[in-house]
């Protein structure tokens, strides 16, 4: 992703400053809980879970890689745990402040994605919004802020008093409002030919409004079939041929292999009810 997802949970690069931090992970571990203490404040529980990790409140915070950083830079080792409190201080007073409705947007994103994101955010973290789309993708109910986008997670629909099909209809609602209509962005393709439609961070979501792509598979004589190679990119036939289908899964393929957001080379064939794999 090009933004950050989950914001801390857990992958920094620091540029930092170290004279004073233990080398050993165990040492590493306090040195870094007490800097962050001084940072969080009293107020944010804050625990040492094991080596280079930590519980904060709800959210795992590993510090494996800017305590691989220090032990390469221990000159500079104090200024990343600084700056890595920052960080931290700053996502959880964004993650605790009011949720602005119209921030709610849905996204696709691959099963595997999530999973590994509800994992880093640790056991006892609240579950992350998403339902199944296909197999291998689901859709996810994101806040998109100007500084980040996150997954919501089951705390953000009790402070929005909203169940989840109250959710998951306003996040599909605003960004069928954010998008520009499908209808004048997918032009019909004809036999041996790939359509391809290129967006940003949110393109794909399109996919999860099942309704909005009715008048393009009727455009193609009822047949549509599509492939979300990277979260920026749809591609689209109008055959279902396995030459047709080869073809997109070959161009699928390429596409997610050159893009730094690779999505899915599933392909997905439209019904009115839902997608199904082909």
């Amino acid at each position: 992703m090009n933004r950050l997802l989950c914001a801390i949970a857990l992958s920094f690069t620091m540029a930092a400053h170290a004279q004073n931090a233990p080398t050993d992970p165990a040492g590493f571990t306090e040195f870094g809980a007490a800097t962050l203490r001084a940072k969080l404040g009293p107020d944010v529980p804050l625990k040492v879970k094991g080596p280079l990790s930590l519980q904060i409140d709800d959210l795992q915070v590993n510090l494996d890689r800017v305590y691989s950083f220090c032990s390469k830079n221990a000159g500079e080792c104090n200024s990343a745990l600084a700056e890595f409190g920052q960080k931290v201080s700053a996502f959880l007073k964004e993650r605790n402040a009011p949720v602005d409705t119209k921030s709610v947007l849905l996204a696709i994103r691959s099963s595997a994605y999530l999973k590994n994101a509800q994992a880093q955010l640790g056991n006892d973290a609240s579950a992350l919004k998403i339902r199944q789309l296909t197999e291998g993708l689901v859709t996810v109910a994101m806040l998109d802020t100007p500084s980040t986008a996150r997954p919501l997670n089951t705390k953000d629909a009790t402070r929005l008093s909203l169940s989840d099909d109250q959710l998951f209809a306003l996040a599909a609602k605003n960004l069928q409002a954010s998008l520009e209509p499908l209808s004048s962005k997918a032009k019909p393709v004809g036999s041996g030919k790939i359509g391809t439609l290129r967006g940003g961070y949110y393109e794909t979501g399109r996919i999860a409004l099942t309704a909005d792509w009715a008048d393009l598979a009727a455009a193609q004589s009822g047949t549509l079939l599509i492939a979300a190679p990277a979260t920026d990119v749809i591609l689209y036939i109008s055959e279902s041929s396995p030459t047709a289908i080869d073809a997109l899964r070959a161009l699928a393929k390429t596409v997610a292999a050159k893009s730094q957001t690779p999505l899915s080379q599933a392909v997905l064939k439209w019904r009115a009810e839902g997608w199904v794999s082909q």
